[in-house]
């Protein structure tokens, strides 16, 4: 018999070793992914920001402005126009320098325009040549893989190419972010994540050694470190979830009827009364809906992340880059013959003239309202902010007919936004225009595209002139 007990003894403390070191190989491995995923997430949501506010810039550029700068003309009406856009930009938006380069014949890159207000560079001046600059002179807005130093400090930078009314590249906007900015987000998310990690080895470690030396003195210490390790992952989770954007994000699945993630395994502890002292209660099975439950949270706030990347900040409709994809798909779907699919391009009347009356403040409230409009008729992901002042909706299996009511239900909820507006001479007014999708006609997107921009652009005139009749 005591043989017999030593024996079993000796089996339990190999099996509780061989758990306990692979338990601590776990969690090392848990923590490298996590940083290895998390840091990657980060860095390419930073790059998608870098990109959007670039190409943001670039869009509101005039390209044929833009390509008849030379030495001669600094100073011209031309010149001080795509200054003062870029400056506005600038003061608007969290980034260090913002400025226009244009490609030279024998491979070099000088700059045209420079918006920093205390030692810009003159027109002319050599350009640091980067792979992200060249990509860009080919067509392709790109970011910087490292940081590149020059006179003016050591930054990632992001460059967007400008095309003319003949679409070809009139000229690249740059736009720099302090690489001390950019590697500080990135360390700042490693260290969030090497400190989850180290907790779940710290507490792997203090089980294992409890187990290892004192199983059956110790039992119900490990009973309780258990449980600590719960409440661990019920802080976490919290942490998760404490992120305003995310709740709003939660509640509008929730109203959407879409399936919401489960806090119950991890909405708090085992009290010492409760289920820990009945028969059939298992903490490892506790704990482990617990860690379903965590991994669950993250997997979606992840999710909410890469949504934010293709998020209009200011108005909450999808940006630039989403816009790209959609383009992208359509024209697949173009090539592929199953496209069916209208676009509604709308241009926000007189917005200069209401910053200008009222300040930039007001002026971006015109904006948030326009898609707010609009987006309550066409939806939030299926409205885009593809300029400053410009928003296109697409659709699809609309007819005329169908498409006439769509745009008459956005005039209504601009009536609607106006009869609100408690500051005197702060209108929205849009002008807009369709295009229906003609199989056969239209070879390819830009060519829908162009047909509701003109008919977007009547519209605009016909707006203004109306404005000066009233006006005699």
């Amino acid at each position: 018999m005591k043989r017999s007990k030593k024996k079993s003894s000796s089996f339990t403390h190999q099996y509780v070793i061989i758990f306990g070191l692979l338990l601590a190989v776990a969690n090392l491995l848990l923590g490298i992914v996590l940083i290895q995923r998390s840091t990657a997430t980060v860095r390419n949501l930073i790059r998608k920001n870098m990109l959007n506010l670039s190409n943001t810039a670039a869009s509101l550029i005039e390209g044929d402005e833009l390509a008849s700068l030379t030495e001669e003309n600094v100073g011209s009406q031309a010149y001080r126009h795509i200054l003062e856009e870029l400056t506005a930009f600038q003061n608007n938006v969290d980034i260090e320098y913002i400025y226009a380069v244009k490609p030279c014949s024998d491979g070099t890159f000088i700059f045209t325009v420079d918006a920093d207000p205390g030692d810009p560079a003159q027109y002319g001046e050599k350009v640091l040549v980067t792979d992200a600059l060249i990509s860009a002179a080919q067509g392709t807005a790109s970011v910087d893989d490292s940081p590149a130093a020059d006179e003016w400090g050591n930054f990632y930078s992001s460059y967007s190419p400008v095309y003319d009314s003949k679409g070809e590249i009139a000229g690249i906007i740059g736009v720099d972010f302090d690489s001390e900015w950019y590697e500080n987000q990135i360390r700042s998310n490693t260290s969030l994540i090497l400190v989850i990690s180290a907790l779940f080895v710290l507490v792997g470690i203090v089980v294992f050694i409890l187990i290892s030396r004192r199983l059956q003195a110790r039992f119900t210490a490990l009973n309780h470190e258990i449980i600590t390790l719960a409440e661990d992952i019920d802080s976490l989770t919290r942490e998760l979830t404490s992120d305003e954007g995310y709740i709003s994000s939660l509640s509008e699945l929730e109203q959407s009827g879409q399936d919401m993630p489960d806090h119950t395994a991890s909405s708090g502890s085992t009290d010492s009364s409760g289920k820990s002292g009945q028969p059939g209660y298992d903490e490892i099975e506790e704990l482990s809906r617990k860690i379903r439950s965590m991994h669950s949270e993250m997997k979606r706030y992840l999710e909410y992340a890469e949504r934010r990347a293709v998020t209009d900040a200011l108005t909450n409709v999808s940006n630039t880059t989403a816009y790209r994809g959609l383009q992208d798909r359509l024209n697949k779907e173009i090539a592929e013959g199953t496209a069916s699919f209208s676009l509604v391009i709308f241009d926000i009347n007189d917005l200069k003239i209401t910053n200008d009356r009222h300040g930039h403040v007001y002026g971006d409230r015109i904006i948030h309202s326009a898609a707010n409009a609009i987006a309550s008729v066409f939806g939030t992901r299926n409205t885009f902010r593809i300029g400053g002042d410009e928003l296109l909706a697409v659709t699809s299996g609309k007819d005329l007919e169908e498409m006439n009511q769509l745009v008459a239900q956005v005039e209504a909820a601009v009536s609607a936004s106006n009869g609100m507006e408690n500051t005197p001479g702060l209108v929205l007014s849009l002008s807009k225009g369709f295009a229906i999708y003609e199989p056969g006609k239209d070879t390819c997107y830009k060519d829908v595209f162009v047909r509701a921009d003109e008919c977007m652009y009547t519209d605009k005139q016909q707006y203004h002139s109306g404005k000066k009749r009233s006006m005699r």
